[in-house]
């Protein structure tokens, strides 16, 4: 075994050592040096990593620190430079056996023992300690540099997200998958353009320019191959990352223009790719919320276009089905029990829209009736308060009032919310309450017998709680607006459950007019219960339509007219839809663009809207129905109308949509028009006189927009003009062309790709065609 605490001069000897300090015996003995330095560090060597060579040597000389403690200085000896500067003694001597002579052994005279300085040794520490410290500064710097493309895009995307707390960023009205994206970059090619399409929209957001669209357009080009790609090759199952990167594309397309209309493309194939509910490779942590975050746009559709959601089935039923929620192997936090109960009754209600609907219409129809009142029965009796019961106690907090609010006699609180995802389910939790109050209601009044025998609630139990939700998601402004002054995505994502809450203040002053007159202000008769509730649901109805409007003002959009949002609230309550509303929507190619087509029940035929999504074309056909009496003899009218470059861009199609006002946050928002007159109008067909009073849907639109013209929001305080005028960016917005061969109506029609290449003159360059 070999003996590690020998001294240096017994270790050459290979001979025994005491091991005793300062000096062994045997040193001692025969008067030889005796130093101790065998496994001690005796110097601190400094190489700097980045200046090696290839086989590991350094490039530049190191540094190179001697360690001397006090005590091995102490007791070692100073080391001679060379053998010449040596001086020997003689330690023993003999004479020769035979002849003449001696034999001598020499050994080195002991020099004078030498000790460092203590300020020299301590100023060797600190420059080796500040070197150090410099070096650790320097590897924190260059952690942080981007050394390849997907850290150079991670970076782009986390300063996106800017620097405030996860719970307050307004971007996260996606969703908290935006969260995951960094670690999952790099990991697939399509996902990869997704995110970097969404960066260089929101940096066409920011800042409009010429040169930031042509890197957008591009790179939109490329996200557009990778993800036609990965849908062509995976036919059996959708995949989670698919599923993200259509949400990223669908969320840039809003970035970079609604007025271009194919985020609503992205919408539809999100749904489609959603409504099975078989991903493959999700991710249980958001996952859910992913869908949380996107079902309602198609609920909201649904309500307005009078179908059923692609949610309603049985996959979604039974998943989010209230037993599942108490079983006691299942863990669900407060807010997925929430979620997932508002989901289960959310999902159902436009297919009990149409119940309620059909029953007013086909009121001889005995088991239509019974069918709504027991689907009825069965959502109200879903004990959702005791489900977000967790929820409001964690994430609410009550605050009181601000005195300079003007309705602070009937909004008496503020509410405050943990995070905006909370704010988002708390909303809906209310906006619910307010869809069904409003169902019900309606079933009450058509059929107060049927309902008067049925397990639902008493009129004026509903009209409390309605009300009540109604006020809750009035108080829930005052912080929406307060999370970012800057970029204001919050109260946008309200706004939806805003105009919804119009409806229990509508229905109440409604219900007065019915019962006490037009005008129950000045009828001294009247109860002055009622007169009061009738002034504070004026207040609230005017106040709220006030709020929206001014949303709508802050992005640079026209406001919404109150008949036509009255109209729209009672078509959501199972009552007739009016006749601007479309009772289809589909996209379809036609001469590789892509068209909106937008199909109208009226009582004088069915018609068909074209929306020309590239350029600026609309077209109207007419089938008039052959039992009515009308002036044309022909029995399909074709009206057609084309905006020139010249014209304003708020004749473009898209901007018949933000004429309108439409809804900012729903799936479907089809406001009549305002009255508007043009050189173009003199065009028209005389066979049929009927105003284009609508306007193509877009897909939940809260993002911030322009439409009226080429002004982009910088910050807060000043706009500036974009580079390229709008009507001219139309023209060329893409270079996609589309094909609707097998196509699945629902799907994207960006994304099943036949070949092809761009037009090498669209602005965006190097952007390839998608075909379908």
């Amino acid at each position: 075994m070999t003996q590690t605490g020998k001294c240096d001069t017994c270790r050459q000897r290979k001979v025994k050592c005491d091991e005793e300090r300062p000096k062994c015996g045997s040193c001692r003995k025969k008067d030889r040096p005796c130093t101790y330095t065998f496994g001690k560090a005796t110097a601190f060597v400094v190489q700097d990593p980045n200046q090696l060579t290839k086989y590991g040597k350094s490039k530049v000389a190191p540094f190179v620190y001697a360690l001397d403690s006090s005590e091995e200085t102490g007791n070692r000896t100073s080391s001679p430079s060379s053998t010449s500067s040596l001086a020997f003694r003689v330690s023993t001597q003999r004479k020769a056996e035979s002849g003449s002579g001696t034999f001598q052994t020499l050994a080195p005279v002991s020099g004078k023992k030498t000790r460092s300085s203590k300020k020299a040794v301590a100023q060797r520490r600190k420059a080796l300690n500040a070197y150090l410290h410099q070096l650790q500064f320097e590897s924190s710097i260059s952690a942080v540099k981007p050394s390849s493309a997907e850290s150079t895009l991670i970076a782009r995307w986390i300063d996106m997200l800017g620097s405030v707390p996860a719970n307050s960023m307004p971007l996260s009205i996606l969703g908290t998958f935006i969260l995951s994206i960094p670690s999952r970059i790099g990991s697939n090619p399509m996902l990869d353009l997704a995110v970097e399409f969404l960066v260089d929209s929101h940096a066409v957001f920011w800042n409009d320019s010429y040169s930031k669209r042509q890197a957008a357009g591009a790179t939109k080009s490329r996200a557009l191959k990778e993800l036609q790609l990965a849908v062509s090759q995976d036919c059996t199952r959708n995949t989670y990352e698919m599923v993200l990167a259509t949400k990223l594309h669908y969320a840039a397309e809003s970035l970079l223009g609604i007025d271009t209309m194919y985020h609503a493309i992205h919408a539809f194939g999100l749904s489609e790719l959603l409504k099975a509910g078989d991903i493959a490779n999700v991710d249980d942590e958001h996952y859910w919320n992913l869908i949380d975050n996107t079902y309602i746009d198609d609920v909201n559709e649904a309500m307005l276009a009078g179908r059923a959601s692609v949610y309603d089935n049985d996959y979604y039923l039974s998943a989010t089905h209230p037993s599942s929620l108490r079983t006691e192997t299942a863990l669900f936090s407060a807010s997925q029990r929430a979620s997932m109960s508002i989901m289960h009754v959310f999902v159902q209600c436009p297919r009990l829209n149409c119940l309620v609907r059909y029953a007013i219409m086909h009121p001889e129809d005995a088991e239509a009736l019974a069918a709504v009142v027991t689907l009825t029965e069965y959502m109200w009796q879903i004990d959702l308060p005791a489900h977000v019961a967790d929820l409001m106690q964690s994430a609410v907090t009550v605050l009181p009032a601000s005195p300079i609010c003007d309705m602070q006699d009937i909004l008496s609180e503020t509410l405050s919310f943990d995070s905006v995802q909370s704010m988002i389910l708390c909303t809906r939790y209310w906006m619910l309450q307010n869809v069904l109050c409003g169902l019900i209601d309606t079933l009450q009044r058509h059929f107060p017998t049927e309902t008067g025998l049925s397990l639902l609630p008493q009129s004026a139990l509903v009209r409390h709680i309605d009300i009540d939700a109604g006020v809750r998601l009035a108080e829930s402004l005052s912080w929406a607006e307060s999370v970012s002054w800057t970029l204001p995505l919050v109260p946008l994502r309200l706004h939806t459950p805003l105009q919804i809450s119009i409806g229990p203040w509508h229905r109440t002053i409604r219900d007065t007019i019915l019962l006490f007159g037009p005008d129950p202000r000045f009828d001294v008769e009247a109860d002055l219960q009622v007169s009061i509730e009738f002034e504070r649901a004026l207040r609230m109805k005017t106040w709220l339509i006030d709020k929206c409007n001014l949303i709508h003002k802050r992005w640079d959009v026209n406001t919404v007219d109150e008949k036509s949002l009255c109209e729209a609230l009672d078509s959501m309550a199972g009552e007739e839809i009016p006749d601007w509303l479309p009772t289809r929507v589909r996209f379809e190619a036609e001469d590789g663009d892509m068209v909106i087509k937008l199909d109208y029940e009226k009582p004088s035929g069915a018609s068909q809207e074209s929306f020309n999504l590239a350029g600026l074309c609309f077209q109207t056909h007419w089938e008039v129905d052959n039992s009515t009496n009308g002036p044309s003899t022909d029995a399909r009218i074709v009206e057609e109308e084309t905006l020139r470059d010249g014209m304003s861009s708020a004749l473009g199609p898209a901007n018949f949509l933000f004429q309108t006002g439409r809804n900012l946050c729903s799936t479907s928002g089809w406001w009549p028009a305002a009255e508007f007159s043009s050189p173009e109008t003199s065009r028209l067909s005389t066979h049929v006189k009927e105003d284009r009073t609508f306007g193509p849907c877009t897909v939940s639109s809260w993002w911030p927009q322009t439409p009226r013209s080429s002004v982009v929001l910088l910050d807060s305080t000043h706009k500036t003009s974009a580079f390229q005028p709008k009507a001219d960016r139309m023209k060329g917005k893409t270079g996609v062309t589309f094909d609707n061969r097998n196509v699945n109506g629902c799907m994207s029609p960006a994304w099943n790709s036949t070949g092809g290449s761009a037009n090498a003159s669209s602005p965006f360059g190097g952007g390839g065609a998608a075909h379908t």
